[in-house]
């Protein structure tokens, strides 16, 4: 069976995408048999992958839509030969699909905005992973080094009891500019660290 990810938070503008994206390529470029399922009914993870195909340098990885409440039951239909699975989560709101997407996976990732306003979700997050059953690690992303959004996120985090891997993505413009692109440059390299330290922290 294929290891699977769900990368799930529950509010929009979190990452959750872009890492999605960025796990599965590195998975892809180590050469898993690489599939990721975009759950959200706006289908962004596709469209990004329709776009890196029309630069000519397309995602390595499987790239497909299916937001539904009975994923766990088709999960296996719909990845056949996959050994490394990544779930993009769904958007806010969209409980049951949440839940669903988390009832999929071996592990959640849970992608955490190094800004204080942007982890109020964080804790409900949890509470529906811990329903479910399954283990959960975060992640910074649009984390600024020495300053007090940084410091915040970290204490609070700490409060909610999350464990957070020490895989970061540094808040910088390159970022933004993978957008419709194979990631590259600080965002490839983060899946590439979240892969490795994600499946070995998993592995227990």
């Amino acid at each position: 069976m294929a290891f699977t990810v769900a990368v799930v938070v529950l509010k929009g503008g979190a990452g959750k995408t872009m890492t999605a994206l960025a796990l599965a390529e590195a998975a892809a470029e180590a050469e898993a048999a690489a599939t990721l399922v975009d759950s959200d009914p706006m289908g962004g993870a596709v469209r990004q992958a329709a776009l890196a195909e029309e630069t000519g340098r397309p995602m390595r990885a499987t790239v497909m839509g299916l937001a539904a409440v009975d994923l766990p039951k088709r999960m296996g239909s719909i990845t056949p030969g996959a050994d490394f699975v990544v779930i993009d989560g769904p958007p806010p709101g969209a409980l049951k699909i949440a839940k669903a997407v988390m009832e999929s996976a071996d592990v959640v990732l849970m992608p955490c905005p190094a800004r204080p306003g942007d982890l109020d979700r964080v804790p409900a997050t949890l509470q529906l992973a811990q329903d479910v059953g399954v283990p959960v690690f975060g992640a910074f992303n649009f984390y600024k080094r020495n300053t007090n959004n940084a410091a915040a996120a970290e204490e609070l985090v700490i409060e909610y009891g999350v464990n957070m891997l020490d895989t970061r993505l540094i808040d910088s413009t390159k970022v933004s500019e993978n957008y419709g692109l194979r990631p590259r440059g600080l965002v490839a390299r983060y899946g590439r660290e979240l892969l490795d330290e994600l499946t070995r922290k998993a592995a227990g």
